[in-house]
């Protein structure tokens, strides 16, 4: 029997078992018949591969790839490529020969990078080049500052450029943080006082002190220009007003031990205000001598005063003597010689936190109560408020307001509110400890911050400073810190209090 044999049938099947051999040998061949294994739990704990696999595969990154920051993937277009082959080759034996060809050529083609777009969460468009080539952008490097921030005689940056560098204290504290602290203040005693009169010349009694006039609100609508051409502006005395206090507190033999400060309020002032007002600079003197801080004031250098500029200024004074009682003026007669030379300092003891304080304070008036008892009142004025001006008031002006009038312990200010023209408007009398309370509901400032942020600050200075040396202590612009410089002198005032004690 003659069997004829078609070799068309023969060869695909014969040339289909030579083929599935080879392909079994290759990697990709081994790819295709390895789903036929026996299916496991992947991330069972009985799947000794998984438990073994390291952390870096030993395979290499596939070389047609389309690199994303530093993770390589498949293009969508090869993927579909691989799919079809893998499919058609089970259907047709050429099939799996261009599947193998392609895929043996794939392995020699270039690798395509895109060094310039970072993925997500990467470093973005090639600033930091992590070994990826060259990126848009240089590596960061030492760059110059920028002119005229931080640096230079405008800004000076305190240990980099100032050789009278000695120390700093850097305002990071957060309000919060400062309101968490509860600084035990005491209440203010007086221990002495002294009077400056006309001519400058200094008693220690209250001949300067003035009566306040409870009907001041009579006077609503007068002139404060009245008598501006007849005012005798303040002089600057310098250390020689320190020299003052100092010698008050000589005469009364008030003793200095056990006692870290000696200041005038004005200083205080302005470490307390800092808290929140960080953009006014100020600087003071500061000399330790017998285990006592002397803080001497310094008067920053001012622009040149206007007409206008001294017009607001003498509106203050005559308000003051508007709202108190002068023997010397009959009733009617206009305001004649402001003198703003003349004034009456108290002196007081206190405590801030665990610090003694002498604080020598000028007064603008007393009034009494039924019973007798003297206390003092402030005197300010104020333009008046308007509904875009009202915040700025209370955040800025009601706030130095508060501190001069705690500091001192004293119950009660009177405003004058005036016009631009200088006319007054109204009165207001305001209770020193109701102003924290009229800020508190807007959460404008907190007096408690004030009080814990001058804490700080002593603390700071009174274990910085050393005995018989000088120094500044200022706070510039950037008003970031408060700055600690070396001094070179020690004022004559102070000196001679010293060798008198």
């Amino acid at each position: 029997m003659n069997f004829m044999i078609d070799l068309r049938f023969v060869f695909p099947p014969l040339f289909n078992i030579l083929l599935f051999l080879f392909l079994s040998s290759s990697d990709h061949g081994r790819d295709l018949f390895e789903d036929e294994e026996e299916d496991k739990d992947l991330f069972g704990s009985d799947n000794e591969d998984y438990c073994k696999t390291t952390a870096i595969s030993p395979y290499p990154i596939p070389g047609f790839c389309h690199c994303v920051g530093d993770t390589e993937t498949p293009p969508a277009s090869l993927t579909y490529l691989y799919s079809f082959f893998f499919l058609f080759s089970f259907y047709n034996v050429w099939g799996l020969i261009a599947w193998e060809i392609f895929s043996s050529c794939q392995k020699m083609l270039p690798v395509i990078r895109n060094n310039h777009h970072g993925g997500r969460g990467g470093f973005g468009r090639g600033r930091w080049q992590n070994d990826r080539g060259p990126g848009l952008l240089p590596r960061p490097g030492p760059y110059p500052q920028r002119q005229g921030f931080g640096y230079g005689p405008k800004y000076s940056n305190g240990r980099h450029h100032d050789e009278r560098f000695v120390s700093e204290l850097k305002l990071t504290k957060s309000e919060e943080t400062l309101s968490r602290k509860c600084i035990a203040f005491q209440e203010p005693c007086e221990l002495a006082c002294y009077s400056r009169v006309e001519g400058g010349d200094v008693y220690f009694d209250d001949r300067s002190l003035r009566l306040f006039k409870r009907l001041i609100s009579e006077d609503v609508g007068a002139d404060l220009n009245e008598g501006y051409d007849t005012f005798i502006e303040k002089k600057e005395l310098g250390s020689e007003g320190f020299g003052d206090l100092l010698g008050c507190i000589r005469d009364k033999n008030i003793p200095l031990q056990n006692i870290h400060f000696v200041t005038y309020r004005n200083n205080l002032n302005k470490i307390m205000a800092t808290a929140y007002l960080k953009h006014e600079p100020w600087e003071m003197g500061v000399h330790k001598r017998n285990g006592v801080v002397y803080l001497d004031v310094h008067k920053l250098p001012e622009r040149p005063k206007s007409d206008l500029d001294r017009r607001r200024c003498y509106w203050g004074y005559c308000f003051e003597n508007l709202a108190t009682e002068d023997t010397r003026r009959v009733d009617g007669e206009g305001i004649h010689h402001v003198d703003a030379n003349v004034e009456f300092c108290t002196v007081l003891k206190t405590k801030l936190g665990a610090h003694r304080i002498f604080m020598g304070a000028e007064m603008d008036c007393y009034d009494s109560t039924d019973d007798g008892r003297k206390f003092y009142v402030e005197l300010k004025t104020s333009r008046e408020l308007e509904y875009h001006t009202e915040e700025r008031f209370e955040r800025e002006k009601l706030l130095k307001f508060w501190i001069q009038s705690f500091l001192a312990g004293v119950p009660f200010i009177v405003v004058g509110y005036r016009d631009d023209s200088g006319r007054l408007v109204r009165t207001e009398r305001l209770r020193t400890k109701d102003i924290t309370h009229r800020v508190k509901m807007k959460n404008y400032w907190q007096g408690g911050v004030c009080l814990a942020f001058a804490d700080e600050v002593l603390c700071w200075l009174y274990g910085t400073v050393k005995e018989n040396e000088d120094y500044i202590l200022q706070f510039a612009a950037p008003f970031t810190r408060l700055e600690l410089l070396q001094a070179q002198s020690c004022p004559e005032a102070i000196t001679k209090h010293v060798e008198q004690l």
